[in-house]
């Protein structure tokens, strides 16, 4: 694919013709687009060393290939964690599998405080039978196995697998040996129940929210639901438990609403839920993960555009953007024309990035005559445009549709 940088395009150009220019408002955002309602200075101070210069690209793509947005991630879980205490795995803690084959792996917390185990300090016993470890184990491996495979995990864990001929059921994990507190962790691979997590969104504003969705999954068997809670954490530290509710078709919502002087950049945001259903009589734990980024709301796009289309100049589209915080700010936008059935087809990509100050200013997209070289007409639509805050790291605004224009 051949990229162009849009001064050289310009410079190329040799036709002398007026631009046909027009001013315009941008559509209305949709429900699911990333919009500022209002700017903060909050945590706002422009990091030392950004770059100021500004810088233009643009490229051309193939209209035959269709565009599609990825939709956020999906977390499906198989497995839990759960936090025990020296009383506790001396005594047997029990957890229930519904499916042959399980890891579990046992880590002690607390560097130095509590005791490193080995497979030989485990007992197991299954529904109430005392099983030979020996018997009931298909594989094991400790830290120092594992950190020789590129795994790290803390000194005296200890990671086995289930044998495969022993059917699911209840499992009891004591340790006679224990000392101080473990994590435990067991993952079902082949089970059927599983608790799905996803959030509305990966991006995300301080003081704004992000709507979560939990759903069990249990293939043919049944399963009722018991309890379902979550937590939200921030790189550094911020923490809000999270309520969930059920809905008529039995899924589960849960609105986050973040703080307005939320932490913000490369770090993510992470949501944690906990649940517990009952199957065949049983009670099973599951435990889903997924993450979203967080920005200060330091610009904003103020709805106005102008577009440009000549021959001399191309085609252009000159976006107003407010800021609260100087910094170095980027805009993107995939912009559609119209092909010679009159159907809108992808064709051109620009970005462009501008140091700006407090106050409105403007950013310009500029495509030089791909337009032309793609056989493409008017309308046009400016599409997936972004306003990015390259200073902090940050995407403040989306929009799936931007802008629909003509030449006059």
């Amino acid at each position: 694919m051949k990229t162009f940088i849009t001064l050289a395009l310009l410079g190329a150009c040799s036709f002398s013709l007026p631009a046909l220019a027009g001013s315009q408002t941008l559509l209305a955002a949709a429900d699911d687009d990333l919009v500022v309602t209002s700017l903060s200075l909050a945590k706002a101070a422009t990091p030392a060393g950004v770059e100021r210069a500004p810088v233009d690209f643009v490229w051309a793509l193939d209209p035959a290939q269709a565009l599609t947005k990825p939709s956020t991630y999906r977390a499906e879980s198989r497995e839990f964690w759960t936090e025990l205490d020296a009383t506790q795995l001396r005594k047997g803690h029990h957890f229930q599998t519904t499916a042959a084959g399980a890891l579990v792996r046992l880590s002690p917390l607390d560097a130095g405080k509590a005791a490193a185990l080995t497979l030989d300090d485990v007992s197991l016993s299954i529904d109430g039978r005392s099983v030979a470890t020996a018997k009931a184990v298909k594989v094991s491996a400790d830290a120092a196995q594992l950190r020789e495979a590129g795994v790290d995990f803390s000194a005296g864990t200890v990671v086995f697998q289930l044998a495969p001929e022993l059917a699911p059921g209840t499992i009891e994990l004591s340790a006679k040996a224990a000392s101080g507190r473990y994590l435990l962790h067991v993952y079902e691979p082949t089970s059927p129940i599983a608790l799905d997590l996803q959030a509305d969104r990966d991006r995300a504003l301080a003081g704004g929210s992000v709507v979560l969705h939990a759903q069990w999954q249990a293939g043919t068997d049944a399963v009722a639901p018991r309890s379902l809670g979550g937590l939200l954490t921030s790189p550094q530290g911020y923490s809000q438990s999270i309520k969930f509710v059920r809905t008529r078709d039995g899924s589960y919502q849960a609105t986050v609403h973040l703080p307005e002087d939320a932490d913000t950049g490369m770090a993510l945001w992470e949501v944690h839920s906990f649940g517990v259903a009952q199957a065949k009589g049983a009670l099973v734990a599951r435990d889903a993960k997924t993450s979203f980024s967080v920005s200060q709301p330091t610009a904003r796009l103020d709805g106005q555009a102008q577009t440009r289309i000549s021959k001399a100049q191309g085609l252009s589209v000159k976006l107003g953007v407010e800021a609260s915080s100087a910094g170095r700010y980027e805009l993107r936008g995939v912009l559609y024309g119209s092909d010679a059935n009159g159907e809108l087809k992808p064709f051109a990509m620009a970005h462009a990035a501008r140091w700006l100050e407090p106050g409105v200013g403007h950013i310009t997209l500029d495509y030089g005559d791909l337009a032309r070289q793609a056989g493409m007409s008017a309308p046009f639509e400016l599409r997936d445009l972004q306003l990015n805050d390259q200073a902090r790291m940050g995407q403040l605004e989306t929009r799936a549709r931007a802008l629909r224009f003509a030449a006059d």
